[in-house]
């Protein structure tokens, strides 16, 4: 491989490494990540870049290091950021804008299904309601008045089986 095929290997590493930061970058802002999650997204982000350039660099001339490769990555990185950068930045805000719709999309459409189940489900949970509450009264009005005497039962033989307790005297 000649040295400008090297070079150019190594300037597109530099480039992929921008688009991969202006992505990470713009899906960061579009979806206000907090602190945690930014240092999470920083450590697999650095974690892609190193395996991006370990890529490129093995394509470009088999891992020997050279000091073309720091210039020719810093290159590309810097023509990236200077030239196409605000384009791709408005191309990944479009796009995820449009995941986001269709996501919207897919949402709402799984919900139609579950809508008609709720309007289906609504005349036979009103009837189990009133059946249920109607059951309650009936229960209410047969056991009532017995579980109030076997309660003051209850509490009578407690009292009777259990001995006073002596007076509390301070001091």
């Amino acid at each position: 491989m000649s040295e400008f095929q090297a070079f150019f290997w190594v300037a597109m590493a530099g480039i992929i490494v921008g688009i991969a930061f202006d992505f990470y970058r713009s899906l960061r802002r579009y979806l206000r990540w907090g602190r945690i999650s930014t240092w999470v997204g920083d450590l697999v982000f650095s974690f892609m870049a190193l395996v991006i350039l370990f890529l490129f660099f093995q394509r470009a001339n088999a891992l020997e290091f050279r000091i073309y490769i720091l210039w020719g990555s810093i290159l590309g990185l810097f023509l990236y950021l200077r030239f196409l950068s605000k384009g791709f930045i408005k191309a990944f805000f479009h796009l995820f804008r449009l995941i986001s719709y269709l996501l919207k999309l897919l949402r709402e459409g799984l919900m139609i299904p579950v809508k008609g189940i709720i309007i289906l489900m609504r005349p036979p949970y009103a009837i189990l309601r009133w059946l249920s509450f109607l059951l309650y009264r009936i229960l209410e009005a047969v056991f009532d008045q017995p579980l109030k005497r076997t309660s003051a039962w209850l509490a009578d033989l407690w009292n009777r089986l259990l001995p006073p307790s002596p007076p509390r005297t301070k001091g």
